[in-house]
């Protein structure tokens, strides 16, 4: 059977066109969407949104464990804040005031899991003396050990609890965040700070 020449002409242009089609589609989406800027954007928010959130843990987990403290410096204000300046004269843990220090702090510590709960005093600019260590005989720092200033002591000898940005790891329990928190004589003098150190598990090494 004879075609015409016009119906080649027509079937050629179809061919070339269903051709043509099928190459604009076959196009593999990694190479549309390759130099695309709104893919590039989606994912650098991405990451912001990621930075942001570990951020934001951190703020949370600080105001928890800086909540622990500015409640446990409310157990020893007054007559324990007293007693504090006593144990600090007296120079040892020797005494009955020392042991009802003890007993309050370790309380605190067991009440709310933490790490480590202790009491220090201001002795320069620069440095601090732990006097109060909640922790087992054993495993407690020697009284008056030395501490050097940080920002978060200076805040909370100022009168305002507060809690370090950083992180710690500790060989035994991991991860701590740290808070502080003033004590109070019964003249309203602030004569120590608590310190809390609370397991924070949810956050990683931050310096």
């Amino acid at each position: 059977m004879k075609i015409s020449r016009k119906k080649i002409a027509i079937l050629l242009i179809i061919g070339l066109f269903i051709m043509s089609f099928a190459v604009g589609c076959g196009a593999p989406a990694s190479e549309e969407n390759g130099d695309d800027p709104a893919v590039e954007e989606n994912g650098a928010q991405a990451d912001a949104d990621e930075a942001v959130s570990e951020e934001e843990i951190n703020r949370l987990v600080g105001e928890k464990v800086m909540a622990i403290a500015a409640t446990a410096s409310l157990m020893l204000n007054g007559e324990l804040g007293d007693l504090h300046e006593q144990v600090v004269a007296d120079g040892h843990r020797d005494s009955e005031a020392y042991q009802k220090l003890y007993d309050v702090l370790r309380k605190v510590q067991e009440i709310n899991e933490s790490t480590y709960v202790y009491t220090l005093i201001k002795v320069s600019d620069d440095m601090t003396h732990l006097i109060v260590d909640a922790a087992d005989e054993e495993d407690a720092d020697e009284f008056g050990a030395e501490y050097e200033m940080e920002p978060q002591f200076e805040k909370a000898f100022a009168g305002e609890p507060a809690y370090a940005i950083h992180t710690w790891e500790d060989e035994t329990y991991g991860i701590q965040k740290s808070a502080f928190a003033p004590i109070y004589n019964s003249s309203g003098e602030i004569v120590a700070i608590i310190g809390i150190d609370h397991p924070a598990p949810e956050l990683g090494l931050i310096e």
